[in-house]
């Protein structure tokens, strides 16, 4: 197993703020962190420094957050990180998930799978047609639900997306603990990165 980092094809003077390069056999822009695929040619004259150094600029801006949606949207769709649809999904969880308990295991199990998702879905080839599909038949009308203060149908429609996902790529044995959702920190929960909520010094 190798990854685009490897490659001679992904020129490495090319990234991007999405952590992508130009894959110059493929005409479209990768993450160094990608699998490689069936054009993989490796880069012999390539040091080891530079694809761990491109390696690591991928992980970073991909991976800076678990966010499988950031994920699917930014990364993938190529959609600007200001998206309608994004910004739509984080006002929603700052201004209702965030301010009721009850959202917190979904929130909590958002940050546990979520990254696992995103690094399935990144490194699936066929990550863009999946990508569009999930974005045309869950986003989009979680997005007009949420437009109509549906809240709870538009909760129940995106916890299908998510089982869905799960499913495609046998992530349906992991959920949050009872420990991890009680020591979560609610108001920093829901972004794909698992944080414990701060113990006050006596």
């Amino acid at each position: 197993m190798a990854y685009c980092s490897e490659c001679t094809y992904l020129d490495l003077t090319s990234h991007d703020l999405n952590g992508k390069f130009w894959c110059e056999t493929r005409l479209e822009r990768h993450s160094a962190c990608d699998l490689e695929c069936y054009r993989f040619c490796r880069a012999y004259s390539r040091s080891s420094s530079e694809a761990e150094s491109a390696y690591r600029y991928s992980k970073e801006h991909t991976d800076g957050s678990g966010c499988y949606l950031t994920t699917m949207l930014c990364n993938i769709l190529e959609m600007p990180d200001d998206n309608y649809y994004l910004e739509t999904m984080r006002k929603f969880r700052k201004n209702v998930l965030q301010k009721d308990e009850k959202y917190k295991p979904l929130l909590v199990e958002y940050d546990i799978v979520g990254p696992k998702i995103a690094e399935a879905l990144n490194n699936d080839p066929l990550k863009y047609q999946i990508a569009l599909k999930y974005f045309n038949e869950y986003i989009i009308p979680v997005i007009n639900i949420l437009r109509e203060n549906k809240n709870d149908e538009a909760i129940n429609l995106y916890m299908k997306m998510t089982n869905s996902l799960k499913n495609f790529y046998n992530l349906g044995n992991i959920s949050p603990t009872t420990l991890e959702i009680e020591s979560a920190d609610i108001e920093k929960s829901g972004h794909g990165i698992y944080k414990v909520k701060k113990i006050a010094k006596m």
